[in-house]
């Protein structure tokens, strides 16, 4: 079934809706919360992802408000970079860069429909676009064309009643139609997060299901991988939990213990010790509400994928590697901060926090955003986190 992810749409809603920032709190940075992460700063609105630099300076995406904002060691804030009109542009994705610059993903709607860029923030602002557009990679490419997801194995009758269902049902909030029955990939893009290295940047883009790797001199983008599906048994509880997302309509029962293959939905890529990418996923809508997602590694030079871990996380948007190869993943529909040790399958959780968004590692700490939405799915007050990590925890 291809039903809208919150997360994995995010980004597209700051194209149609524009908020304005909270105010920072008067507080000051670094209040402690007992046996919990202490508050680095706050105030955001849809703060989706951030990247740390060594110095410390941490840099901050607020998707809906079109910004990047950087916060100092003392907590205090300072707007880096804003689109022109946060109504008609998105930003997503958060990576350093060299003498003080920091790519994002910048989305817009052109005069041909969407298109989507990496965007070099200088340390004065200026802003440069440093890849061809996305979503037109996409339109020429389409890199999960060739896979298939939805229910699969069903008999006709069952398939028949599946059918009539995603003809009674209007399109999604994006215009596109709900699929249930087995399909191919389609052609859409949302390029979600990205990393930066060695003149290479890594995009995650939770719509075309693929790493893309984007050559940051002459801005050419090309398919690394794409990330593969994983089936699951359709259970009564994914039935309910389906049912009260399609407007009164239900799934007949003939889909229970039936076969079925949620998009993967990349939503995160990060550059490991080893040299290997690390992909977190959110496993489409389901993976908001069960705890399907997966993490993956990826050889940045061949594109082969394994899986590395599998178990206990639901809704992942964001993971981070630290130096001795443990796994650190933002689960924002699972409000908790979540550890991977090498050789593990199963993530444990290191602390629980409101919608955590995306995690970064830098010398010892664990930084995270959070707050990114309410208990009823609005933007949240979002923050920034810090929480002192050891090994084995």
């Amino acid at each position: 079934m291809r039903l809208s992810s919150a997360a994995a749409g995010a980004c597209c809603l700051a194209l149609a809706v524009a908020l304005t920032a909270a105010p920072a709190s008067a507080g000051g940075p670094h209040r402690h919360h007992p046996r919990g992460p202490d508050v680095v700063a706050d105030g955001f609105v849809g703060p989706l992802s951030l990247a740390v630099g060594h110095s410390g300076t941490i840099t901050v995406t607020r998707a809906f408000a079109g910004a990047v904002t950087q916060v100092d060691r003392r907590g205090e804030q300072t707007l880096r970079y804003q689109v022109p009109d946060p109504a008609g542009g998105g930003i997503s994705g958060a990576a350093d860069g060299r003498h003080g610059a920091t790519y994002h993903l910048e989305s817009a709607v052109g005069p041909t429909g969407p298109e989507s860029h990496v965007i070099r923030a200088d340390r004065d602002g200026t802003r440069t676009v440093v890849s061809d557009d996305l979503w037109a990679h996409e339109k020429e490419d389409n890199p999960d064309e060739a896979q298939t997801y939805g229910f699969s194995g069903l008999d006709d009758q069952c398939v028949a009643e599946v059918a009539a269902l995603e003809q009674s049902i209007p399109p999604g909030p994006e215009g596109g139609p709900i699929l249930l029955n087995e399909y191919p990939g389609i052609i859409e893009s949302n390029a979600y997060q990205l990393t930066v290295d060695h003149g290479t940047a890594y995009v995650a883009d939770a719509a075309a299901n693929a790493i893309l790797a984007v050559d940051l001199r002459s801005g050419e983008i090309s398919t690394l991988a794409v990330i593969p599906g994983s089936a699951v048994t359709f259970t009564e509880e994914h039935k309910a939990h389906v049912d009260g997302m399609l407007g009164g309509a239900t799934l007949p029962d003939c889909v229970v213990g039936a076969s079925y293959t949620p998009e993967p939905v990349p939503t995160d890529v990060e550059v490991g010790k080893d040299g290997r990418l690390y992909v977190s996923t959110l496993q489409g809508a389901l993976g908001e509400a069960f705890p399907l997602s997966t993490v993956y590694k990826v050889s940045p030079r061949s594109g082969h994928t394994r899986t590395v871990a599998d178990r206990g996380m639901q809704g992942a948007t964001g993971l981070a590697v630290a130096p001795n190869g443990d796994i650190l993943v933002a689960e924002m529909f699972g409000d908790a901060i979540s550890t991977i040790t090498p050789g593990r399958t199963k993530a444990r959780t290191l602390f629980e926090v409101d919608a955590p968004a995306d995690v970064e590692f830098e010398r010892g700490t664990v930084y995270a955003t959070t707050g990114v939405f309410d208990e009823d799915g609005a933007p949240g007050n979002g923050a920034v986190v810090s929480y002192q990590y050891r090994s084995g925890r």
